[in-house]
This record gives C-alpha cells, sequence and structure tokens, in this order.
C-alpha cells in the first residue's frame, strides 16, 4: 500500500469505522431497551387486570351494601324509615355505621346509628354542618346513587347518597361508611393475593400509605388505579413480590448492556486501530526491507569493486613497485575482511529471522576475544586513519559465551564507532564487575540524538543523523540478540566528554566455583599477576593501539 492510500485509510476508514460503531452500539443499546420495555410493559398490563378486578370488587362490595340499606327503607312512616335495616344492619350492611333520611329544607326525618352515643353526637355534627353542604343535594337526580369521599376534621368520610321521590314527596337518603371498617376487614379479604404473589396496598391523593406494604422498592413495576366512584381519593396498587428484584435486575442489566455495548466498542476499535498500526508497521517495515537490500547491495558493491580493480591491476602485472603490489594486497585483504563481515552478519541476521542461530557456550576469556577482534580490524583502522584503545579493568573476563558470536558483536561495535566518528580515537574497555562483563566501544563523535537512543537496536533502523552514512541497519540488531542469547543485555548511551558508547554485558562465570578444576586452574595461570593486574587499573588503561595507517 502506497503513502497516500495508506492516509487516505487511516485518515477516513478509522473514523468511519468509529462513527458506525457507535451508531451499532446506539441502536443496539435503544434495541435491547424497547425489548425489556416491553416485558415490563407486559407485566404491568397483567397487573392493570388483577388491579381492576379488585377495584370493582370493592366498587361492587359499597354498592351492594348501600342497596341493601336503601332498599330496606320505608318511607310511609319517615320517622321510622330505617327500622327494618337496623334489625339486620350487621348482617346486610357491616360497613355502614348510620343511615339518614333528609326532607327538602334538608331536616334530618330519621337517624339510625350503629355507633356509641358520643361518637353519634359527632358524626350528626360533622355531617350537618360540613358534609350536607358538599352534597349538593338541590341537583341531585331521582334514584341515582352518589358517593362523597372527603376527609372532614381530619378522618376520611364515605358517604352514600340519593335523592328519592315518594307520594310527591322529596326525600335523600344517606348512608355512612366506616372507613376504618373497610381498611380492617374489608380490604384483606378482597385484595388477599389468590397466587400469594403480589402485594396490595391503598394509599390517599397525598400518596399517603392507608393500608398494605411500603412498595417504593418495586420502583416501576408498581400499577395503580383510584376508585372511581366509591373511595375515590384512594387509589389502589398492586406490584409483584419480584418486582425489587426484577428492579434491581433491570438495572443491572442496563448497566450490563451498557457496559457490554463500550466494550465491544472498545474491542472493535481497538481491533481497527491494531490492524493499522499493524499495517503501518508492515509497511515502514517493507520499506526498511527496501533499504536495507539497497544498503547491503551497495556495500557488496563497494569492496567487490575495489577487490576486482586492484585484482585486475596486480594479475596484469602493471603495478611493478614492490610496495605499491603490497598496498594493493593489503587494500584487497581489508576489503575482503569487509565483505566477509558484511555477508556474516546477513547470514546470522537471516538465521536470527529463521529462528534458527543458535550459539555455543564454552569458556572463554572475553578479554581475549575482544582483543583478537581487534586485531581483525586492524585494516580497517589504518585505512580510516583511527586509533583504537583497549583497556581491561578488574579481574580475567572469565565467562561461558560463543567466541564467534562475541567478535562478530564487537567487530559491528567498532564499525559502529568508525563510520559514525570517523577518524576518532576509540576506546574499548573490557571490566569485569562483580556480576557481569562488559565490553564498552567509545568514540568520539557527534554522538546519537536522544529520541535515538531506544532505537538503535531495532533492526533496520538507522538515525536519522546517520542517514548518508553506509550501513545495513542490522549490527545493531545482532549485537543486541547475541547479548539476550547470553542472558546479558546491550545498552546505548551518550559519553559526558562527546561521542557515544555501546555497552555489551555478559553475566559473569566465576570458575572457581564451577568444580572444573582444570578450567579453574587456566584461569588461575591466565590471570595477569599483581604488577599486570595494577597496569590495567592504571589511569592510563591502554593495552593495545591501533595506529594510524
Amino acid at each position: 500500500m502506497d503513502e497516500s492510500r495508506f492516509k487516505l485509510v487511516y485518515r477516513w476508514l478509522l473514523p468511519a469505522i468509529a462513527v458506525a460503531t457507535c451508531v451499532l452500539g446506539y441502536y443496539t443499546y435503544l434495541t435491547a431497551a424497547q425489548f425489556q420495555r416491553l416485558g415490563e410493559q407486559s407485566l404491568a398490563e397483567s397487573s392493570l387486570v388483577l388491579v381492576r378486578e379488585r377495584v370493582n370488587r370493592l366498587e361492587q362490595t359499597i354498592i351492594a351494601a348501600d342497596n341493601q340499606v336503601f332498599g330496606a327503607v320505608d318511607l310511609d312512616t319517615p320517622a321510622e324509615a330505617f327500622g327494618q335495616w337496623r334489625l339486620r344492619a350487621e348482617e346486610l350492611s357491616p360497613s355502614v355505621r348510620a343511615a339518614l333520611v333528609l326532607d327538602v329544607q334538608r331536616h334530618v326525618v330519621d337517624a339510625e346509628a350503629r355507633t356509641s352515643e358520643r361518637d353519634e353526637q359527632k358524626f350528626m355534627r360533622v355531617f350537618l354542618r360540613q358534609v350536607v353542604p358538599d352534597l349538593k343535594l338541590e341537583s341531585l337526580p331521582y334514584n341515582v346513587l352518589n358517593h362523597l369521599h372527603r376527609s372532614y376534621e381530619g378522618r376520611s368520610y364515605l358517604i352514600s347518597y340519593e335523592a328519592v321521590r315518594y307520594h310527591g314527596r322529596r326525600y335523600y337518603l344517606a348512608a355512612h361508611h366506616d372507613t376504618g371498617y373497610l381498611i380492617r376487614t374489608v380490604f384483606p379479604q378482597l385484595f388477599r393475593s389468590e397466587t400469594g404473589k403480589e402485594w396490595h396496598n391503598v394509599v390517599d391523593e397525598d400518596n399517603r400509605r392507608i393500608y398494605g406494604p411500603n412498595l417504593a422498592s418495586a420502583g416501576d413495576y408498581v400499577v395503580g388505579l383510584r376508585f372511581p366512584t366509591t373511595l375515590y381519593a384512594w387509589r389502589l396498587q398492586v406490584a409483584p413480590k419480584t418486582a425489587p428484584l426484577l428492579n434491581a435486575k433491570g438495572q443491572t442489566s442496563r448497566f450490563n448492556q451498557a457496559a457490554l455495548i463500550a466494550l465491544s466498542l472498545a474491542v472493535i476499535l481497538i481491533a481497527v486501530g491494531f490492524i493499522l498500526y499493524a499495517t503501518d508497521k508492515e509497511r515502514r517495515l517493507s520499506r526498511l526491507k527496501s533499504d536495507f537490500i539497497a544498503n547491503v547491495s551497495h556495500e557488496l558493491k563497494t569492496p567487490l569493486s575495489v577487490i576486482k580493480m586492484f585484482g585486475e591491476m596486480l594479475l596484469t602485472k602493471r603495478v611493478r613497485d614492490e610496495a605499491k603490489r603490497q598496498e594493493y594486497l593489503e587494500i584487497i585483504c581489508s576489503e575482503s575482511e569487509r565483505l566477509s563481515s558484511l555477508i556474516e552478519n546477513v547470514l546470522d541476521f537471516a538465521a536470527l529471522e529463521r529462528g534458527k542461530r543458535t550459539y555455543e557456550l564454552r569458556e572463554a576469556d572475553l578479554g581475549d576475544v575482544v582483543q583478537r577482534a581487534i586485531e581483525t580490524f586492524h585494516y580497517r583502522f589504518e585505512r580510516e586513519g583511527a586509533e583504537v584503545r583497549l583497556s581491561r579493568l578488574g579481574e580475567a573476563a572469565h565467562a561461558r559465551a560463543d567466541e564467534q558470536a562475541i567478535t562478530l558483536a564487537v567487530i559491528n561495535l567498532l564499525d559502529n564507532a568508525v563510520k559514525y566518528a570517523s577518524g576518532s580515537t576509540v576506546e574499548v574497555t573490557v571490566e569485569t564487575l562483580a556480576d557481569n562483563i562488559e565490553i564498552r566501544v567509545r568514540d568520539h563523535g557527534a554522538g546519537i540524538p536522544p529520541a535515538d537512543l531506544e532505537r538503535v537496536f531495532e533492526r533496520f533502523y538507522r538515525s536519522q543523523t546517520g542517514a548518508h552514512t553506509r550501513g545495513s541497519g542490522i549490527g545493531l540488531a545482532l549485537v543486541k540478540h547475541i547479548a539476550q542469547a547470553h542472558h546479558g543485555y546491550a545498552r546505548a548511551d551518550n559519553a559526558p566528554g562527546g561521542g557515544a558508547v555501546v555497552t555489551l554485558s555478559i553475566p559473569r562465570r566465576d570458575p572457581t566455583q564451577r568444580g572444573d578444576r582444570a578450567w579453574a586452574e587456566r584461569a588461575r595461570q591466565q590471570t595477569p599477576p599483581a604488577a599486570a593486574r595494577a597496569a590495567i587499573d592504571s589511569p592510563d588503561p591502554t593495552d593495545i593501539v591501533a595506529p594510524h595507517g
């Protein structure tokens, strides 16, 4: 994918997918919420049917009592109108506590009460002073049953009344229902759950509970209906006993749905982002591989051209000066070593990419290994006009290591030091510490930009400051892999006095604790005497100096 197409995908595809997933998540949440509301609505409708049935039963009970009272009235003798009712009042209408007959002037013609004398007097006072004015008797049609449900002096009153015509005279019949009796006796009978799965309660117009349990915990699952004609100031409410659990589960379900949708959206967006990131990384890696192939081709072409040119000159015997012949042979040898080192790097990197590179760890003195690597590189130092100094600090650098791999790593570090700080002194230090052995290669060049310190060991990566410097971009990657294969590490830093220092650290191996007496003996024989160690630790640590060419 070329740069323009990738930018188009990155700029438009990811936002489009993000918007699409958000829209999909939104409508998914709405659909889930609608299904939940449908379930709640179905439950509410079934509860509403139950509420209506209960309300109708109470209405019919009160109206039946009214019919019993008013049906027993004898207006032939208005002063004794409720004589028959009084004999069977407990049986016919147990909720009615008082019955009255009023004439057209609102005078009480007859009154019968099933209460104490004190309560009767109190009722009559409230009835005549407050209730009668609210009945609006003048406009009342004949034989139409009406009810008044209202609170007077802090007490709830239910009054049933109707207008009748008898022998051309207008009378008013009224019955007082004891709401306390309704609450204590009638409500428990009528509102008893037949299945044991519902709660009932009755509340007034101020939502104060009159009867039954508190249904606040039922949430949206409470269904209520007012009594239409009798106790119309009160409302019957029904809720399933599982309502608190359903309410809690509903809230949890909504939260879980939202969390699940959000998580799904996040996963989709992360997956898309990861795909775009992987695509971008693959694109950059492909470009780096292309640069790597171009760089390696150039690196191979240069020494081959030099070898071919000087080889042809020597073969045609056009060089008669022996000193020149010797110089050309040394150049051919130097370029051959350079070519060999590059090929070794490429082969090692290819084996590393395939996961087939193995290392043979043997007992070795890393100081000697580094010294041999410097000697192998001396032609390059001479050609570049650079100088190398080797310092050994501490005890003998014994470790289990692959000598060939360590040599390759040191040569790569030396090659980097010469390339990026041409003509400067390269300082190589082998220091034996308590737990590990450090091989440090320092140059005195421009150093490494801080932003590149963490990336210089990436494969194919080349610092922008060295973009025009030849190289394949795999040298330090091999160094890091070799260090990790030896259970060590590689680190790049900028030196305080200028230049860069790259450290290769290998875990130290103490031969005296291995139990191998032959190896320990060889280690003791190779350890320099005290005077030599003093010279190694002296302020002038130079052991090997490769002079300028």
